[in-house]
């Protein structure tokens, strides 16, 4: 009996080096199933079955290096925490891959959104150094009778990804749609002046057709020498200090919130010309894009004002949302219990 059991452990080791060599040979020497069968004697369906086997009990362990990885248990938490519709949360890059995070950002919400767009859909704008990435990446797809429409004032100048008109008009031709350009600066001198702006008939049109927009494609502004209005000249040092101290976390389009969510109204609001808050929340899909932990408190707020129900971000600011959040949850208990 213990020949016979010797024997059957024998076999066993012998059919698990069969099953190794033939999985060897297919992922390895790039041979086919039909040579391999005819190596060694055996039929094709009997290889792919062996290579199954092989997969079964662990003898081959496959590895995609995805460009466009995400982190399937961040993105989970975060749906869970705040509510979101979906989340999409970009995982770092295989060591190999030279290519910007900003850009692998980019071709992942240009990804989701090209499975979104249907024919005929009205896509609102904002612009940002992410946004511009999605709307360059080549990722999405021709659209029949779909519409852009410009969410936000033009800056001009040689800057892209912070032209409202430019990033409206690379999306429209990506798109194949119709683009309703917003003809007018972001920030004007005077409330007068936006209010004689906001008369004109293309102006008015251009921000009438945004009510019809069902999704949104925005970047997540911080109040920090990265926003795009800071760089676009409209606010200093100054400015962004003064907005901080009233509370402001970031904003989208042009309209500030706080780290809860609640509106920061500011005296700059009444000099910007944008979609307003109002309308953006009356989109069904509203996508939020940010890269870094920098835009992990913007988004917080964004989120909590309704202003964002989608997001697409990177691993660092998905992790510093839930640091944020179970910071705040531990104050509020110390609170509670000091009351």
């Amino acid at each position: 009996m213990a020949t016979g059991a010797a024997d059957r452990g024998r076999d066993g080791r012998d059919e698990t080096l069969l099953l190794a060599d033939v999985a060897q040979r297919y992922y390895f020497a790039d041979q086919t199933q039909e040579q391999i069968a005819r190596s060694i004697g055996v039929s094709r369906s009997n290889v792919s079955r062996m290579l199954k086997e092989a997969r079964r009990l662990g003898l081959v362990e496959i590895r995609i290096h995805h460009p466009l990885a995400v982190e399937p248990e961040l993105q989970a938490a975060l749906r869970e925490r705040f509510g979101l519709r979906e989340c999409l949360v970009l995982a770092p890059a295989d060591s190999a891959d030279a290519t910007p995070s900003a850009e692998r950002l980019g071709a992942l919400a240009a990804r989701f959104l090209a499975d979104r767009i249907g024919d005929g859909a009205t896509v609102g704008v904002g612009w940002g150094s992410t946004v511009y990435h999605v709307v360059t990446s080549g990722h999405l797809r021709k659209r029949s009778g779909a519409s852009v429409v410009q969410m936000m004032g033009s800056v001009g100048g040689a800057t892209p990804d912070i032209d409202g008109a430019q990033v409206a008009g690379r999306l429209g031709r990506a798109l194949g749609a119709k683009v309703w350009y917003l003809h007018a600066p972001m920030v004007v001198a005077e409330p007068a002046v936006r209010s004689g702006l906001l008369r004109d008939q293309h102006i008015r049109r251009t921000l009438e057709m945004a009510r019809r927009a069902s999704i949104l494609l925005v970047s997540v502004g911080a109040v920090t020498q990265a926003s795009g209005l800071y760089r676009a000249g409209y606010l200093n040092d100054a400015d962004l200090e003064f907005i901080q101290a009233q509370g402001a976390v970031g904003d989208i389009c042009g309209s500030y919130f706080r780290q809860d969510g609640s509106p920061c109204s500011l005296e700059l609001e009444e000099r910007t010309i944008a979609v307003p808050a109002g309308v953006m929340r009356e989109a069904d899909l509203r996508v939020g894009v940010g890269l870094g932990s920098a835009k992990a408190l913007p988004s917080l707020g964004a989120v909590r004002a309704g202003l964002v129900n989608v997001l697409i971000i990177d691993g660092e600011a998905a992790r510093e949302m839930l640091r944020i959040a179970d910071s705040e949850a531990v104050a509020e208990t110390a609170g509670a219990r000091i009351a």
